[in-house]
């Protein structure tokens, strides 16, 4: 028996109000995404034309855009293990700037973060509440990591979250695939860019998209 394949995708079809919804850039930062980045892998501004294009739907239906960047002090002079290995995307820098091909419109908010989750004793929670937010779709990288830290705690926090996953990216498709399919299982919806912008513009239903997660867990 295929243990993958007996496990429930999350939740029912899922309708998108604008109005009430959140587009999440998460650390598509030049340190994470360039190739001169410190932590640079280049495969991630393959992300971008799936990102602009929810980017785009998000603005045009009135959804909140929500750039979420990591940032590190310069002078913190860190005790904790946690905190010494944030060495990059220092504030000030070119490694922290949202990288190039992706827009930033003036309507857009920004919150830094400064550890994995966007949510985690940042501001983040307070500025989607205050605008009503009930639903976030997650973009950037790394999915593993930030992306799914900050799943975790939008689904804790009682937030609708998806996820499209040719708008996240991880280092290697085991990485990828393993955490889209626990989120697809226990945290949210699992969906992809098509799917989030007919959300957005023209009231389309999001589902777990990706019923081919069963079959690419059982092969990892």
């Amino acid at each position: 028996m295929d243990p993958y394949s007996e496990r429930r995708l999350f939740g029912r079809s899922l309708t998108l109000d604008p109005a009430r919804t959140a587009v999440l850039v998460i650390d598509m930062l030049n340190d994470f995404c360039e190739e001169a980045g410190i932590l640079g892998n280049p495969a991630a501004l393959d992300l971008c034309a799936s990102q602009n294009r929810i980017l785009a739907s998000a603005r045009g239906s009135g959804a909140t855009v929500v750039f979420v960047n990591e940032q590190h002090r310069t002078n913190l002079a860190p005790e904790r293990a946690f905190a010494k290995q944030m060495t990059h995307a220092y504030q000030g820098s070119w490694g922290a700037d949202v990288v190039a091909p992706l827009t930033f419109a003036e309507e857009d908010l920004a919150v830094i973060k400064r550890r994995y989750s966007g949510f985690f004793q940042s501001d983040l929670d307070l500025v989607l509440r205050d605008r009503g937010i009930s639903s976030v779709v997650l973009l950037g990288v790394l999915t593993n990591i930030c992306v799914r830290a900050t799943a975790h705690d939008a689904f804790f926090l009682g937030y609708n979250v998806v996820v499209p996953e040719d708008g996240v990216g991880a280092m290697s498709p085991v990485e990828q695939t393993a955490s889209l399919y626990d989120i697809a299982t226990h945290f949210g919806w699992v969906s992809d860019s098509s799917s989030v912008c007919a959300a957005l513009t023209s009231g389309a239903v999001i589902e777990n998209t990706d019923p081919d997660l069963a079959r690419r867990m059982a092969t990892l």
